[in-house]
């Protein structure tokens, strides 16, 4: 008998989305709301330089997954390559997120299409495509509702054998990617009791920002996080989360100045 997709309520005990993927997809079956594919931007490379592969997300409207910190709920999508001898993959390049969800709840991922990009390269320099790579993911996709889903996936050819399709999305998502911290930027955070004020000195261009933290539970996810501007740059105020229980020597994350331009930085820590 087929077997209803699990779902979880969206809202209702995050710390159940933490429960193994692995036990709960071998209950439930492949959920509709993601489209995943493993492509490649193209079929070789100069020497020395490596392939690139990844899983492009398609979502059905309204649903998404999540970026490396999922913020209060959710878990990112994890990968287990499968590749031939003499081939490795490098981590995951995970595109600049957005916020996701109101009131108390408040995410980090992707909408609508996203690529998961990686570099393939091979132990004696090979700059050709093996056919023959596979992908095991699991994933989480949410509205209102969250479905675990897992999924087996082999290489998968563009349409028409037009590679330009894929090379032009591998293109668009690095313009997506983080950026390291400009070099005439200087960024550094003071905690209290109940706040971090992180302030970035080197740039008086800046209108509006927001930070994104890397590792969980360090600020209010849900909170507003107070802009303010002077001669000499910018600050943010972030509310600390309920759940950070000792103090923090780095705030890392990213700071987003637009829609696609995302810094990273890791801002150290002194108590006021």
């Amino acid at each position: 008998m087929k077997m209803k997709p699990l779902v979880w309520p969206k809202i209702a005990l995050p710390w159940l989305m933490l429960i193994s993927v692995v036990h709960l997809t071998a209950q439930s079956a492949a959920p509709s709301h993601a489209k995943i594919q493993l492509i490649a931007e193209q079929t070789t490379a100069t020497a020395g330089k490596p392939l690139w592969i990844g899983l492009l997300f398609q979502l059905d409207p309204g649903w998404h997954v999540y970026w490396q910190n999922p913020g209060d709920s959710g878990e990112p999508p994890k990968v287990q390559w499968q590749l031939p001898q003499g081939f490795t993959a490098g981590s995951i390049l995970w595109p600049q997120p957005i916020r996701l969800g109101t009131g108390t709840v408040v995410d980090y991922g992707y909408e609508s299409q996203v690529l998961l990009m990686a570099p393939l390269t091979g132990s004696t320099g090979r700059a050709t495509l093996p056919s023959n790579i596979a992908a095991d993911v699991k994933y989480i996709v949410c509205r209102e509702m969250c479905i675990p889903g897992r999924t087996h996936l082999t290489l998968t050819p563009p349409p028409n054998g037009d590679w330009s399709r894929w090379r032009a999305l591998f293109d668009q998502t690095r313009q997506l990617l983080p950026k390291p911290m400009p070099p005439g930027w200087k960024v550094s955070a003071e905690s209290d009791k109940s706040s971090f004020v992180l302030s970035v000195r080197g740039t008086s261009q800046i209108r509006s920002a927001s930070f994104f933290p890397l590792e969980p539970d360090q600020i209010d996810n849900s909170s507003r996080q107070a802009f303010a501007s002077n001669r000499a740059g910018f600050q943010l105020t972030l509310k600390k989360s309920d759940q950070l229980v000792k103090p923090i020597s780095s705030l890392q994350g990213l700071i987003v100045v637009a829609p696609d331009r995302a810094y990273e930085i890791a801002a150290p820590v002194i108590s006021r």
